[in-house]
């Protein structure tokens, strides 16, 4: 059972970043009876500056006193939408679908006995929630617990994209899902001004699409340090499998009602996911992957659009226990971590519409938050690119496929188009990530080289033949190097079954 606490004090949060970035909380509910709205209000959700998705019906909504009539004006689209508040003060009109445009435009909300409205500088493009945990957080800037991404100081200098949006959830755990956020977050043009506080993978997806497709992007991060998967699972699609209600149902969903559910009315183009280290330890590791396909069921059900894109990070290599050797470096056995980025591989056999970014070559095993995150939102973009927007371009690196074993020789094979031009990281030589397991079961580590768009390893003598499975990269922490022509990373992967 996955019981929380939440401390109510902040400096705490602090501390367990520092820790980690894990978090055992008890949500706070907001105080106070229910009050209906005596003004006019939009939702704070929609903003100056935002980007409003293009292609399909756009929603505006927001409050006014009970059967109030409301008109909204929108500059992209002539005449009036009308309605009128219903007796809990809550009003709201689709737009019909428009192209993108990256013009400024105007959202203007009338109501008789109140002052007009006006929400300016808007775009039409697409918009994408960012969520998760740290790794999610971290933002460009070096600011404490983070040291700033690779070149953070040239890459905010650089960071002239007026086309880009941002907006970034204040954290919010509630017990049960609210329709308002509690705070106001804020909308902001991307420039070396606004971009330090902003989640770097988000911005570096974010550019990606924009300078690909030249069209406005909106990112929304709602994402929290040390946050579980199951805070931000709605509770109802939890709820919906028994394994998972008896394992994860007790206080999650928190952050799902603060901070996810207060923008369903939202129209958007997909999600993009980056979590998994407070669940690292989940046992079955397989529930993890069940936990992770309810939340992506239910976040498009709940935000009405079926088969919203979901893309997601596979976990870097990393040592728990790096400063705990002599010297430093970790158990190099540990696989723990090579069984959650199973069982996040395996979210896409089950859940459509879904892809994988894999990072095992820009990891830093004595750091959760590795700095190089420019190749993680860059990954993460190349699958919208290819899934979502239908280009040809390469998104994944070498997957596995097969192998054959000749006495102690071992062929790997990989998925066709995956691996075409294997190579290495500026021609290095090969990171010896391969092991093999003879008849004993015990996995040694071979001698592995490129032959062609195929591996070729070399088990030790003492393998007892014949050879019976083969493992990459499938420890906790190990850097590879192994990449097709491209320059995306080979995943990781294991033949066996075995549960250790």
């Amino acid at each position: 059972m996955y019981l929380k606490r939440y401390w109510l004090y902040p400096f705490l949060a602090v501390l367990l970043t520092l820790a980690g970035c894990r978090k055992d909380l008890n949500i706070t509910p907001r105080k106070g009876a229910i009050v209906l709205p005596t003004t006019l209000s939009i939702s704070s959700v929609l903003q100056n500056n935002m980007v409003v998705q293009r292609d399909k019906p756009v929603t505006i909504w927001g409050q006014a006193p009970a059967n109030t009539a409301v008109s909204v004006n929108v500059s992209w689209n002539s005449g009036s939408l009308m309605t009128t508040a219903d007796a809990a003060g809550n009003w709201m009109v689709s737009v019909p679908a428009s192209a993108a445009n990256a013009s400024p435009q105007t959202i203007t909300v009338q109501a008789p006995g109140f002052s007009e409205l006006s929400l300016s500088n808007i775009l039409i493009g697409d918009v994408w929630v960012c969520s998760g945990q740290s790794n999610m957080v971290m933002p460009m800037d070096s600011i404490a617990p983070f040291r700033g991404v690779l070149n953070y100081q040239s890459e905010i200098a650089a960071a002239h994209y007026p086309m880009i949006r941002m907006m970034t959830v204040a954290e919010d755990y509630e017990p049960s899902p609210v329709s308002y956020l509690n705070k106001a977050p804020r909308w902001s043009v991307c420039s070396p001004a606004t971009l330090g506080t902003t989640s770097a993978v988000a911005y570096y997806f974010a550019r990606k699409l924009n300078t690909t497709l030249d069209v406005p992007i909106g990112i929304i991060i709602s994402a929290v340090n040390g946050s579980f998967c199951q805070d931000w699972a709605n509770a109802g699609a939890i709820a919906s499998n028994p394994q998972l209600t008896n394992n994860y149902l007790a206080g999650s969903s928190g952050l799902y009602n603060g901070m996810i559910s207060p923008l369903n009315n939202l129209t958007i183009k997909g999600f993009t996911w980056y979590q998994g280290e407070s669940n690292e330890h989940d046992s079955p590791v397989s529930d993890y992957t069940l936990l992770n396909i309810a939340l992506i069921n239910g976040w498009r059900a709940q935000f009405k659009q079926a088969a919203l894109p979901f893309y997601y990070v596979q976990l870097t290599p990393f040592a728990d226990d790096y400063s705990n050797t002599n010297p430093p470096g970790g158990d190099t056995t540990l696989d723990f971590l090579g069984l959650l980025r199973e069982a996040q591989a395996n979210i896409r056999k089950i859940a459509s519409s879904t892809g994988m970014a894999v990072t095992m070559d820009v990891g830093d095993p004595a750091n959760h938050h590795p700095r190089n995150k420019e190749p993680v939102g860059d990954r993460l973009a190349l699958l919208a690119l290819n899934y979502t927007y239908g280009q040809n371009v390469q998104c994944v690196g070498p997957q596995y496929a097969s192998f054959t074993a000749n006495q102690y020789t071992v062929t790997v094979n990989f998925i066709a188009g995956t691996a075409d031009g294997l190579n290495t990281v500026n021609n290095a030589p090969l990171n010896q990530h391969f092991f093999v397991a003879g008849t004993d079961h015990v996995f040694r580590l071979g001698r592995a080289v490129i032959s062609g768009n195929s591996i070729i390893i070399t088990a030790p003598a003492a393998t007892p033949l014949p050879i019976k499975a083969v493992r990459y990269a499938f420890t906790n922490s190990p850097i590879t190097n192994l990449q097709n022509s491209a320059g995306l990373p080979a995943e990781p992967f294991r033949t066996d079954t075995s549960p250790n």
